[in-house]
């Protein structure tokens, strides 16, 4: 017979707000629960307590159904973009298949609505038919940053979204982030190790610390 000697609670007591059109930098060491916390804000990791509230509607108190339809205003965009992405896709259809999925728009329409979200990513019509092997480090994470915002998301989750790319490119997603994030009015949960970018991108920055909050600030303030 198996004996519970105790509960490990992965997150306990964060509690943060973000704003429309603002960013929320999550920083903390490795294992300190910054993941979990983003997954768990959009319910990919069940909680066992608590509430995420977007637009005014508690998601964990929401049953599958329900849930699936708000699922366009919550998107993530993952550390690693090749392992992300499907490599018997193509690339126009990684970026079109949620969309075909919520049938946001007609199926005649949906190749030209997948070229303009990739033209706002700086994406070429002509890669609409590639694979993802076919690409670098960074278009991969403008490919994934244009299937989550193919959505038209409202929040979006970035975790570790730079982290493993070339410095320099790094400085063009991030610029890219910001200049959807003033087009689209998005908000972001900027989760990163990076405090330089941290400081560049966010408006507001967390620290976690074994499984909590410790520290929460306006950027100017914190830095």
């Amino acid at each position: 017979m198996q004996r519970v000697i105790g509960h490990v609670r992965a997150v306990d007591g964060v509690s943060f707000n973000i704003k429309r059109s603002q960013t929320f930098g999550l920083v903390g060491e490795s294992g300190s629960g910054k993941t979990t916390v983003g997954r768990t804000l959009l319910r990919l990791t069940e909680p066992t307590a608590g509430k995420s509230i977007i637009d005014g509607k508690d998601i964990f108190a929401m049953k599958k159904q329900e849930l699936r339809k708000l699922r366009p205003k919550m998107q993530i965009i993952f550390q690693d973009p090749y392992s992300s992405l499907d490599p018997r896709l193509t690339i126009g259809q990684i970026i079109g298949e949620a969309v075909r999925e919520h049938k946001l728009v007609p199926k005649s329409e949906l190749r030209d609505y997948v070229l303009e979200v990739m033209k706002n990513c700086e994406l070429r019509p002509y890669q609409h038919d590639r694979y993802p092997h076919e690409f670098s480090g960074g278009q991969r994470q403008r490919i994934c940053i244009a299937r989550a915002l193919a959505l038209n998301p409202d929040v979006v989750v970035a975790d570790e979204p730079v982290s493993a790319l070339d410095v320099s490119v790094q400085a063009q997603i991030i610029n890219l982030m910001r200049d959807l994030q003033t087009k689209r009015h998005l908000s972001y949960l900027f989760i990163s190790h990076d405090l330089s970018v941290v400081e560049y991108i966010s408006d507001v920055v967390g620290v976690m610390y074994l499984g909590s909050l410790v520290e929460m600030a306006p950027k100017a303030e914190f830095f």
